[in-house]
């Protein structure tokens, strides 16, 4: 992967866009540093390995640490209580307490998701200006959209320029004594792998119904939601949930709805600096419309005034195809899915590429070609309709996942309602994916689930190992546990470990 430390960049604007990232969630935390790929540029800062010399500890810890001392470095007493509550530091924690900033506004300070936090500071933002002994800034207080698009970039492009260049700090010795060398390139700085989801990003609009009504009638919904969709959003805070590192290539347009997403995407943990956002002045951000039945199965109408492109992803090439684990589904228009995977087979290392292919092509067969270059397609039966050779090819799993495999393709898991699913792969035995707890696996959110989980485990093995598929169907039970009180909410790794261990083995693997 690219290295700027190794390319010598001339200067420190390569690290704002990690602090851009671990923003979102809970913040900053020795965990996510450790954890996250994006964070590496900063595990190896010198001023972080010396720091992990000096002090034996972990190079996440050190960094944790260094972050702490640098932010209160900075010149302006603006920067930072901005870097402190938005990367949720807790440098001031104590200060405002003492200086009668309400509970309930340092708790929104230090425990709430990021969005939580950025409002906290646009309310609170002349008490915590006086808890600091300083003035804030002539004018108005800033809006939550001027805090997060632009403020928080030049607090932490400060920042950077601090943790690249420290001040020098000395230290006396005593007469005689020797200087000890530097052995911070003893230092190791490892990460969590990359992964890059390319999609769909939507506004989805759905009514869960008991039945769809005839053509010329109507019915009552049980609920309604409005929420941030597509598979892309969707595999991309899957992924997130589970503290990967995760960038979503998709096209939003600049109006109410790509801004909302944008914002869902930033609190989930989801890097967002890949979006393509549309600038055409009549652009609208995609919708879809959906009917969701009770046990999941929906049908959906799809408004798509903007799509991804070729130029779009080759200015996102360096990325893509150093990446580790590259997720994509059948939003993407067949030319620009083509582009991707030519892209990235042509890699020194390509990343393993799952695939899935929600919104199936008329003509499946215009993508066969395109099967060698995927690892693991994800799907439904009725999806690969236009794959099949023959029409009994149509409805046998059999008959079409021999087809798929002697075309190239490496493994397809197959979910099936009411009976979980199966694993074809070339040269291995069948092997089945149990059933989630409820039946609802017909809802794509619940595959998204089960796609981001298979890219953790992977991404962990680093190879496939006998429990792959078993604790990617634990996501999907765990998923499919809670669907019903929070239909967009994905499971933590905790969750699906919790899952994992109650479900019985051999039967996936």
């Amino acid at each position: 992967m690219f290295d700027p430390l190794v390319q010598g960049l001339p200067n420190d604007s390569y690290l704002a866009p990690v602090f851009l990232s671990l923003r979102g969630h809970d913040g900053v935390t020795p965990k996510r540093l450790a954890a996250s790929g994006i964070a590496q540029n900063l595990l190896r800062l010198p001023i972080v390995q010396n720091k992990a010399v000096q002090t034996g500890n972990k190079p996440a810890d050190a960094a944790f640490a260094v972050i702490v001392e640098q932010v209160a470095q900075l010149e302006s007493p603006t920067d930072r209580l901005i870097a402190d509550a938005i990367l949720n530091l807790g440098i001031y924690r104590e200060t405002y307490k003492s200086r009668n900033i309400s509970g309930r506004a340092i708790h929104r300070l230090t425990t709430g998701g990021v969005g939580d936090r950025r409002l906290a500071v646009v309310d609170q933002w002349q008490a915590l200006h006086e808890a600091l002994d300083a003035a804030p800034p002539a004018g108005p207080a800033p809006g939550e959209h001027t805090l997060r698009s632009r403020l928080e970039r030049e607090v932490f492009e400060r920042l950077s320029t601090l943790l690249v260049n420290p001040r020098p700090t000395f230290e006396i010795s005593a007469p005689g004594e020797p200087i000890a060398p530097s052995t911070a390139q003893t230092v190791d700085a490892t990460a969590a792998g990359k992964v890059i989801v390319v999609g769909g990003a939507a506004f989805d609009h759905t009514w869960r119904i008991g039945s769809v009504p005839p053509v010329g009638t109507s019915t009552m919904a049980m609920a309604f939601a409005r929420t941030p969709g597509g598979k892309g959003v969707s595999q991309a805070v899957a992924a997130a949930h589970l503290d990967l590192d995760v960038s979503l290539i998709a096209a939003v347009a600049r109006d109410d709805d790509g801004r909302e997403i944008e914002a869902h995407l930033e609190r989930e943990g989801v890097d967002t600096s890949l979006l393509h956002r549309v600038e055409r002045p009549s652009a609208r951000t995609p919708a879809t419309g959906i009917y969701e039945l009770p046990y999941g199965n929906s049908s959906a109408a799809v408004f798509r005034d903007i799509d991804l492109d070729v130029p779009t992803i080759d200015r996102h090439a360096a990325a893509l195809t150093t990446c580790d684990v590259l997720l994509l589904t059948f939003e993407l228009p067949m030319p620009v899915l083509k582009h991707v995977l030519d892209l990235v087979a042509d890699a020194p290392n390509p990343p393993v590429v799952i695939v899935t292919p929600g919104q199936p092509y008329s003509n499946g067969h215009l993508v066969s070609p395109l099967l060698k270059q995927m690892d693991y397609l994800v799907a439904h039966l009725w999806e690969l309709e236009g794959f099949a050779f023959s029409d009994e090819a149509k409805y046998d799993p059999e008959l079409l996942s021999d087809d798929l495999l002697s075309r190239g393709l490496r493994s397809l898991c197959l979910l099936s309602v009411p009976d979980g699913g199966s694993v074809y792969e070339r040269g291995k035995p069948t092997a089945q994916i149990p059933r989630p707890h409820r039946n609802i696996q017909e809802a794509s959110i619940t595959r998204d689930a089960f796609c981001a989980a298979l890219a953790a485990r992977l991404i962990e093995d680093r190879s496939r190992t006998e429990n792959t598929f078993l604790w990617a169907a634990a996501a999907m039970a765990s998923f499919a546990d809670n669907y019903h009180q929070a239909p967009t909410t994905h499971p933590s790794r905790a969750t699906i470990n919790e899952r994992f261990a109650q479900m019985p083995r051999g039967e996936a693997s």
